[in-house]
């Protein structure tokens, strides 16, 4: 099911706008012959904004000896990008108020919008990207669909309540109610403003990392958008070692980060938190006994970093994932992980899983035809790592994607429940569905295309249906996997009690 955004259109009287005199700072800006003066005098007509930008220059990232107190003088030294982009995130954060019966945490909302922008631009420089202010924004405006949605329907998100704190949940029920996300969204509200095609793109695909190739030329820009969320999440959710082992594994999956870069970034943060309370009035952080939402959603949170390395003092001498080196961590041609990572890992999600009472589901895929695949390609591993991406771009930002052997991956989802499993599965069986590769070894001899038959089995440990061992839990699922195997058209088959 698409997402409709039919009543975006009919209702757009009724989604959040920019300010007039940002509208008009935008479109002066995209003109060829720029006249500082004239941003100058555009600033100056809103005074909060001039005074924020003034407050900006005067800030400890520039470190100047003298006090600037001119604002023109002040534009100047940041440079026009910049002053676009800081007025974009100053008028919107203080423009964009909690609407009276809004489902929507609004407090919550900008804590984690205004926590992205700051890492965003963190990660940029600890990989080198250099659009550090367009980074600030994208960060900023990835979430922004959240508002769009809210103020089409004011309570969309109410029954959410504490579960607003987990941000992955928030995704899997707009999508199981709206047949798309915030991001998707988000990406409209962007074009529908006119901003940089680049942080349209950074917005659509903020839980969608793996959608572009390391080489690609906005590839880190949206991957550093995509990373800041997790980062985000790491601070809110009061930088539990289950929150710290889940923005480790994002970061080094995503932006092979070292673990000396993720400290320089955490240590960043933290010093970064003050200044960035100062410049936008608001606290990013709270414990959860100061925030009675973090207090609600406190026994749940291990939960939702199911895919963490948490492990006790015993365990780490053993030779689990974390004592693995990156090699071993990760298959070489598809860049995901592992069978040797996945036999460390396994027993701990399904441990984690247990003892908080939270549901986890396994999904088998097969790949059914990968030894003609083999005979008939010039290069199958390519197509196979092609396969992976596609797996990557449609698996949820926290779920655990193995190669568990050379014709079957592994799928570790945690938090779902039975119907949950099967959407990501459905979801994923209709993206390697569409993926096709010529083949020069056709029956006739001509050119031909070859497409990948996949058949999936799921199985979900939960109250109807708890499993003894993550040994057991995986026997149902490739129970379920021959069971696929037999049905058309579509093959994934849920693990049932009399299937075995």
């Amino acid at each position: 099911m698409a997402m409709d955004f039919s009543p975006f259109i009919e209702n757009n009287a009724r989604l959040p706008s920019i300010p007039r005199v940002v509208t008009r700072i935008v479109t002066l800006a995209q003109q060829g012959d720029i006249d500082m003066q004239n941003i100058a005098d555009l600033v100056a007509s809103d005074p909060a904004l001039a005074a924020k930008t003034l407050q900006y220059a005067n800030s400890p990232i520039y470190a100047n000896d003298h006090k600037i107190e001119n604002l023109r003088r002040a534009i100047v030294l940041l440079g026009l990008n910049t002053t676009v982009n800081l007025a974009l995130s100053f008028s919107l954060t203080s423009s964009i108020k909690e609407p009276r019966g809004s489902g929507l945490h609004y407090p919550l909302f900008w804590r984690r919008s205004l926590l992205s922008a700051s890492a965003a631009l963190e990660l940029g420089r600890l990989t080198g990207e250099r659009a550090l202010e367009e980074l600030f924004l994208a960060g900023l405006l990835q979430d922004i669909g959240m508002i769009a949605i809210d103020r089409l329907q004011a309570d969309f998100y109410a029954s959410l309540q504490s579960d607003q704190v987990f941000h992955q949940r928030v995704r899997e029920y707009e999508i199981e109610h709206m047949g798309g996300d915030h991001a998707e969204a988000g990406a409209w509200l962007s074009k529908h403003w006119g901003l940089a095609d680049r942080t349209t793109l950074a917005i659509a695909n903020s839980h969608r990392p793996g959608t572009f190739a390391k080489g690609d030329r906005d590839g880190l820009f949206v991957r550093c958008v995509a990373v800041s969320g997790v980062v985000a999440d790491f601070l809110i959710l009061g930088e539990t070692s289950d929150a710290r082992n889940q923005l480790i594994l994002q970061c080094q999956r995503i932006l092979e980060l070292s673990n000396n870069k993720i400290d320089t970034l955490i240590d960043r943060m933290h010093d970064k938190i003050p200044e960035m309370e100062e410049l936008f009035d608001i606290r990013l952080t709270e414990s959860a006994s100061q925030s009675s939402l973090l207090e609600e959603a406190n026994a749940t949170l291990a939960a939702m970093n199911i895919a963490s390395l948490q492990r006790t003092p015993q365990k780490a001498s053993q030779n689990g994932p974390e004592k693995l080196s990156r090699e071993e961590r990760y298959d070489p041609h598809t860049k995901i992980f592992s069978r040797k990572f996945a036999d460390g890992y396994i027993p701990d999600a399904f441990d984690i899983a247990c003892r908080t009472d939270r549901n986890i589901s396994f999904a088998l895929l097969e790949v059914g035809n990968l030894k003609d695949i083999r005979k008939r390609l010039a290069d199958p591993d390519a197509f196979i790592a092609e396969m992976a991406r596609a797996l990557e771009s449609n698996v949820r930002a926290g779920d655990v994607l193995i190669r568990y052997s050379d014709d079957l991956f592994l799928i570790i989802l945690g938090g779902t429940t039975p119907a949950q499993a099967n959407m990501v599965s459905q979801r994923i069986y209709d993206a390697i569905g569409l993926l096709h590769s010529p083949s020069k070894k056709g029956p006739l001899g001509g050119i031909t295309e070859i497409s990948i038959s996949a058949s999936i089995g799921v199985a979900t440990h939960s109250q109807a249906h708890e499993f003894r061992s993550a040994e057991e839990l995986l026997n149902a699922a490739q129970a379920a996997l021959y069971t696929a195997k037999l049905k058309t058209p579509s093959r994934i088959a849920e693990f049932e009690e009399d299937s075995d």
